[in-house]
């Protein structure tokens, strides 16, 4: 009678026993791949570093010898020959920014020892002091919500991500429309939530899933600079801090984007 009473709990036991060896089990395998995904993180990385660097001194000598040609030669090339010559040189141009910015890509590090606790007030000052002459110039309203919180991160590359976005609110203004970028905050018991809002040109909704990859410029604007590399930077960086990130948009009425950061229950 009393075997059957304490063999259920018996079986029991044993199962609890076994879900921890599982969990066990699974926790070593998901640290191990995520070791192995690191390194062919890193890998990939040097290699985009190498190629980008590698790419540049022929590009550099290219343009060299398009502005020689032009500053020495002019009045023996007949107007064709110099239109060629100078649109060799716009596009030499843009390939230099385009290695440039995959440079940039490649040497962000996510580098935890270096996370501290900092105020997102003077993260977001000293985004904005990049472009105090262009918010100047445009009379671009910023609107940034008060008492924002203490945040744990990398604080360099958190201002990056600021940057980024407000770059990209400047850039997609629209003609006619006085700029103005809102800067605001909320959270959950988990994540600080943070959004970065312009009234510019937007894009279409149906974008949205390709706007942080590599190269893809909101909607492709002509007239526009850049080569679509700085949302991918933004992700990068967000990602590396375990955070998420995301945008809505309708074309012609402005973009809004929003990203998150996990707490720490000392920062809560």
């Amino acid at each position: 009678m009393d075997e059957q009473v304490l063999s259920p709990k018996v079986d029991i036991n044993r199962e609890i026993t076994e879900l921890r060896r599982e969990i066990d089990r699974l926790k070593f395998e998901i640290e191990r791949k995520a070791k192995q995904l690191n390194v062919k993180d890193e890998e990939i990385q040097k290699y985009v570093y190498t190629v980008s660097h590698e790419l540049k001194t022929p590009i550099i000598s290219m343009k060299g010898f398009t502005s020689l040609l032009l500053s020495f030669h002019e009045e023996s090339l007949d107007e064709e020959v110099k239109d060629y010559l100078r649109r060799i040189d716009r596009n030499l141009q843009q390939m230099e920014q385009l290695i440039n910015d995959l440079l940039e890509y490649a040497r962000v590090q996510i580098e935890k020892e270096k996370f501290e606790a900092v105020n997102f007030q003077t993260i977001i000052e000293k985004a904005l002091s990049e472009f105090q002459y262009q918010l100047d110039k445009k009379s671009i309203q910023i609107e940034i919500m008060d008492e924002l919180p203490f945040v744990c991160c990398q604080q360099s590359l958190m201002v990056r991500v600021f940057t980024n976005l407000i770059s990209n609110g400047i850039k997609y203004s629209r003609k006619g429309k006085k700029p103005e970028i809102e800067i605001g905050y909320s959270a959950d018991e988990i994540f600080h939530k943070f959004y970065v809002k312009d009234n510019g040109i937007g894009f279409p909704s149906n974008q949205r899933d390709r706007l942080f990859q590599m190269f893809s410029r909101l909607g492709n604007k002509k007239g526009v600079g850049g080569t679509g590399v700085g949302l991918a930077i933004v992700k990068r960086i967000v990602e590396g801090h375990g955070g998420e990130i995301w945008a809505n948009s309708h074309k012609g009425k402005g973009a809004t984007f929003f990203f998150t950061l996990p707490k720490l229950p000392e920062m809560t």
